[in-house]
């Protein structure tokens, strides 16, 4: 008899993937700490940065603004593989990483200088300084919403970040220079600040579910929930609460600086979820968004 009737069929190359992906560890984006604190530290100092036009000069929240972006720095030179390799690193023109690295060192050389101006250096330069700064730290917070554009992250591919990142900026910005210089106008700011936030989300959330609707169910639905929950709560249901409060409260201050923690808060979740949704979860699970138009149609996980 045959040996092709007497033995059965191999299993399928479906099968044999299966079997091989149990075996392996597939790479994943998992949050990393040097990141998420690169990122936080560094939108304080721009949401500063940027508010810094429209307050009272202070050395103070100057000095502040540039310790968060001296942290920040450290810590993404901390996050290379071979930190010795930063300079030769940022010499890569067709990076969009390597221009956010150069922009956060052009705000931190800006915010130094900007603090010894204060301190009676450079005298004659003192009034441009705060407004190279508002420049910087604008196209800061850009270039952090388009440094992940990879045709590989689809997630992470959209326009929406950088308003995103912009407006978060300018909410924990308003919310710490306040602490200093309250205004009755306070809580208009922060409603149309969180108008602004909870828009962004709304279309993030619709691009996600284009693009990763697995990952999006994990995020919002199983598990992960919680900390989704806890990012919301954070990031604009505790927001929303103080601005409420601040209509009726007179003390302005404490508020401030709680509505402050709490938007650092939720950028740090922001920032374990923004990897969280790029996560794979499964390397044969990929198909063509048949909606997508354009030169780089999206790819569908899940």
């Amino acid at each position: 008899m045959r040996p092709w009737l007497s033995h059965t069929l191999p299993r399928s190359a479906y099968f044999r993937l299966m079997e091989h992906q149990r075996k392996i560890k597939v790479p994943s984006y998992e949050p990393d700490i040097p990141l998420i604190l690169f990122i936080s530290f560094s939108r304080v100092a721009a949401g500063l940065s940027v508010l810094s036009v429209f307050f009272a000069e202070s050395l103070l929240w100057t000095s502040i603004a540039l310790g968060c972006m001296m942290v920040a720095t450290l810590a993404s030179i901390s996050h290379l593989s071979v930190p010795l390799l930063f300079f030769k690193m940022i010499r890569n023109n067709r990076s969009y990483i390597v221009w956010e690295i150069r922009l956060a060192g052009a705000l931190t050389t800006f915010l130094g200088l900007q603090c010894l101006s204060g301190l009676g250096w450079f005298q004659g330069l003192r009034f441009l300084f705060p407004w190279i700064n508002f420049s910087l730290a604008i196209l800061f917070l850009v270039s952090t919403g388009w440094a992940y554009r990879f045709e590989t992250h689809p997630a992470w591919r959209t326009t929406i970040l950088p308003f995103y990142y912009s407006v978060s900026a300018l909410m924990i910005g308003l919310a710490l220079r306040s602490i200093e210089s309250p205004s009755h106008l306070l809580p208009l700011f922060y409603t149309f600040l969180l108008v602004a936030q909870g828009v962004c989300l709304m279309l993030y959330r619709k691009h996600l579910a284009l693009t990763s609707p697995t990952s999006l169910k994990k995020v919002v639905t199983e598990k992960e929930k919680w900390l989704f929950l806890a990012f919301l709560w954070t990031t604009l249901l505790l927001p929303a609460l103080v601005t409420f409060t601040l209509f009726l409260e007179e003390n302005w201050n404490g508020l401030n600086l709680v509505l402050a923690g709490s938007c650092l808060a939720g950028i740090f979740l922001e920032r374990v979820l923004f990897f969280w949704v790029e996560r794979p979860v499964y390397f044969l699970s990929f198909i063509e968004n048949p909606q997508a138009n354009g030169k780089n149609p999206y790819w569908i996980r899940g």
